[in-house]
C-alpha cells in the first residue's frame, strides 16, 4: 500500500511538468494492479467450502407424518400427523381424518399358541388418541422378519378432500445384548460389572463433584441387523437427583438453596417419565464402532431404581434420523423417507432393558416437583402454569404418597386425590393448597368447606379460596350442586353464556389437560364449541368435531344455539 501511496502522490507532482506522460503511465500502472488484485480474488475462490452448495428448491411436504414401528415380542403401533398450516390450528386430540384403514401384514407370532403365521394386523385407533393405531391382540413381531404397512385416508387437505395412500416396508433386527458394564469410582479408575442376569440389573454409586462428569460405560453386543440404537432412560416421582454436581457448584453464589439443598437446577423434568438418551448409528469412526460401547453421563442418572431402553433399529430409522429430521433444520439436506408417498418413518425394532439401581444422596423428585410448580420468580411468574403442574397441585396437595402417584399415573392420580383427604388435611396450613382443600371438601361433600382450611386466614383470603375451589370442583364434577356448593351461576357463565369470562378459560385448559376426551368429560362438549367460536379457530377439523357435538335435537349442549342452527334436520353453523 505505500508503493501505492507514493505512486499516486509522485504522479500528482510530475502532472504539473508532463501531465499527459504521466496520467498514461499512472493508468497503465492502476490497470496492472486491478488485474493482479483481480487474480488474486479468482485464486482465492478456488477453496471450497459452504457457500458452494445451494439447497436445491423443492415442494415443501403438506401431507400426512407417519411415525410407526413394528417390535420383536411386540405390537405394531403407528401414529400419524397432518401438516398443519401457518395460521390452522393444531388438533392433535382429535383425528384428522374422515376415514382410515391401517394394515400390518408379514409373519407375526399370533393368538395364545403362540404359532408363526403370514397374516395381516389390522390396527384400530386408540380412543385417547384417534390418530395413533395399534391392535388389541397378539400380533407379535419376529427378528429377521420384514412387514409392509399399508395406510389409507380420506382426509381434508387445504379444503379439499383427498384420498391418501402411504405404504413402507421395514425390517426388525435382532436385540443388542449387554455384555457387562464399567462403573466408574469416586476416587477413579473404573470397576468392571459383569452381566450375570437375565434382568440385565446394575449398580452404580452415583459420583459427586468433581467426579459427576464420568461415564458409566455398558458393552454391548450385536450383529450386522442392527443399524443404530435408541437409547430411552425411563424414571418415576419415587427418585431424586444429587445436588453435589458439577452444575449446581456452577451456581452456588447465584441462586441460594431451599432447606433440602435444592436450588431450581434440574436434570430432568421430575413429573416427567422418560428421557431420549439419543440415537447411534452403526458406524466405524477411526477404526472404532460407534455401538460397541453405550456411554451414560454420571450426572444425567437420576438416584433411585431407572431403566434404559435400547431399541435396535433397521436402517429405515437412520434416514429418518438423518435425512428426514436433518433437513427441517438444513435445507441442504434431502429428506429420504421409507413411507412411499409420504414423509416420516415405520421401522423395525427390538428392544433390551438395562435396569439400574443407583445410590446416592438426594432431593426427592417430589419436592422438585412442589417447588418448581410454585416458584413466582423470574420468568415462572405464574405458578402452576403448565399441564403437570396443573394435574400435580390437588395430588401433592392431598398428601398422596409418591408410590401412588407413579402406579396410576398423574392424571389418574388427579381423579383420585379427594379421597387422600378423607384421612386428614395434609396440607391444611400451605397458601398453594387453600383452593385444593376446598375444592376436595365438596368433591367428599362435607358438612363444612372451611374445615379444610386454617383459622388463621383473613376473610379475604378465605373467600378467595372457597371461589377459586368451588370453580375446581365445579368444573370437575360436570357442574353437580351439592348442600355446600352451588354451581348455578358457574354452569351459566361456563357453559351457556357466549361471552368470554375466566370460567370458560379454566374450563378450557381444564379440558386441553385431559386430552379433550368429549366421551369421558361432558362438560367439555360445550368447552370445544365456546372456545372454537370465541377464540376465532381456524381448523376443519375442529369445524367438523364442534358440528358433531351440536348435531341433534335436543342433545346438543345450550351454548350451540349461539352459533348452530337446524334447518332441514341439518346442522348449520357459522
Amino acid at each position: 500500500m505505500n508503493t501505492i501511496s507514493r505512486q499516486k502522490k509522485n504522479c500528482v507532482i510530475l502532472s504539473e511538468v508532463r501531465k499527459d506522460v504521466v496520467e498514461g503511465s499512472c493508468r497503465r500502472f492502476l490497470s496492472s494492479l486491478v488485474w493482479i488484485l483481480s487474480s488474486v480474488l479468482l485464486v482465492a475462490c478456488d477453496f471450497h467450502g459452504p457457500w458452494e452448495y445451494y439447497p436445491e428448491e423443492r415442494e415443501v411436504y403438506t401431507g400426512v407424518y407417519t411415525y410407526g414401528y413394528v417390535m420383536a415380542h411386540g405390537n405394531p403401533y403407528v401414529c400419524f400427523s397432518k401438516v398443519y398450516q401457518l395460521d390452522e390450528t393444531s388438533s392433535q386430540d382429535f383425528a384428522f381424518y374422515d376415514s382410515a384403514n391401517v394394515t400390518v401384514s408379514g409373519r407375526f407370532v399370533f393368538g395364545g399358541e403362540a404359532k408363526e403365521l403370514d397374516t395381516t394386523a389390522v390396527l384400530k385407533p386408540k380412543s385417547s388418541n384417534p390418530n395413533c393405531f395399534y391392535t388389541p391382540y397378539m400380533f407379535y413381531g419376529v427378528s429377521g422378519e420384514s412387514y409392509e404397512l399399508s395406510a389409507s385416508f380420506k382426509w381434508d387437505s387445504a379444503g379439499h378432500t383427498v384420498q391418501s395412500t402411504y405404504k413402507a416396508i421395514a425390517t426388525i433386527p435382532n436385540r443388542v445384548t449387554v455384555k457387562g458394564m464399567n462403573v466408574p469410582q469416586q476416587k477413579g479408575g473404573y470397576v468392571w460389572q459383569e452381566n450375570r442376569s437375565e434382568s440385565n440389573l446394575f449398580y452404580v454409586n452415583f459420583l459427586e463433584y468433581p467426579m459427576d462428569m464420568e461415564f458409566v460405560k455398558a458393552a454391548l453386543d450385536y450383529d450386522k441387523t442392527v443399524r443404530g440404537v435408541l437409547s430411552i432412560m425411563n424414571y418415576d416421582i419415587r427418585g431424586g437427583e444429587s445436588q453435589n454436581t458439577t452444575m449446581n457448584q456452577m451456581f452456588k453464589g447465584m441462586k441460594d438453596a431451599d432447606d433440602e439443598g435444592y436450588r431450581g437446577i434440574a436434570m430432568h423434568d421430575p413429573l416427567e417419565e422418560q428421557q431420549n438418551l439419543g440415537f447411534s448409528s452403526n458406524r466405524s469412526v477411526a477404526g472404532n464402532k460407534t455401538l460397541d460401547t453405550l456411554y451414560l453421563m454420571n450426572m444425567m442418572l437420576p438416584i433411585g431404581t431407572i431403566s434404559v431402553d435400547l431399541y435396535s433399529t433397521d436402517d429405515a430409522y437412520v434416514d429418518y434420523v438423518e435425512k428426514v429430521k436433518q433437513s427441517v433444520s438444513d435445507s441442504r439436506v434431502v429428506p429420504k423417507s421409507n413411507v412411499k408417498n409420504g414423509m416420516g418413518v415405520f421401522c423395525g425394532m427390538a428392544k433390551t432393558t438395562i435396569n439400574i439401581e443407583v445410590s446416592g444422596d438426594a432431593v426427592g423428585f417430589s419436592h422438585m416437583a412442589w417447588s418448581n410448580c410454585k416458584d413466582t420468580e423470574g420468568d415462572n411468574a405464574d405458578s402452576w402454569d403448565s399441564r403437570a403442574c396443573r394435574l400435580y397441585q390437588d395430588v401433592t396437595c392431598s398428601g398422596m404418597p409418591d408410590e401412588d402417584v407413579s402406579l396410576q399415573g398423574l392424571q389418574n392420580a388427579n381423579e383420585k386425590a379427594p379421597l387422600y383427604y378423607r384421612d386428614s388435611v395434609y396440607n391444611r396450613h400451605v397458601k398453594a393448597c387453600y383452593a385444593s382443600n376446598v375444592k376436595a371438601a365438596m368433591m367428599l361433600d362435607t358438612t363444612k368447606w372451611s374445615l379444610f382450611l386454617p383459622d388463621s386466614i383473613s376473610e379475604k383470603a378465605k373467600a378467595n379460596a372457597y371461589a377459586d375451589g368451588l370453580k375446581r370442583y365445579c368444573v370437575a364434577s360436570n357442574f353437580e350442586s351439592n348442600k355446600i356448593a352451588d354451581c348455578s351461576a358457574l354452569e351459566n357463565e361456563c357453559l351457556e353464556n357466549p361471552k368470554k369470562t375466566n370460567c370458560k378459560e379454566y374450563l378450557w385448559l381444564w379440558c386441553a389437560d385431559r386430552g379433550w376426551d368429549l366421551d369421558e368429560y361432558e362438560q367439555c362438549k360445550s368447552a370445544l364449541v365456546s372456545r372454537y367460536y370465541l377464540q376465532e379457530l381456524k381448523s376443519s377439523v375442529l369445524k367438523r368435531e364442534v358440528e358433531n357435538v351440536c348435531y341433534g335435537l335436543g342433545a346438543e349442549p345450550k351454548i350451540c344455539e349461539n352459533w348452530c342452527r337446524i334447518k332441514d334436520g341439518h346442522i348449520e353453523c357459522q
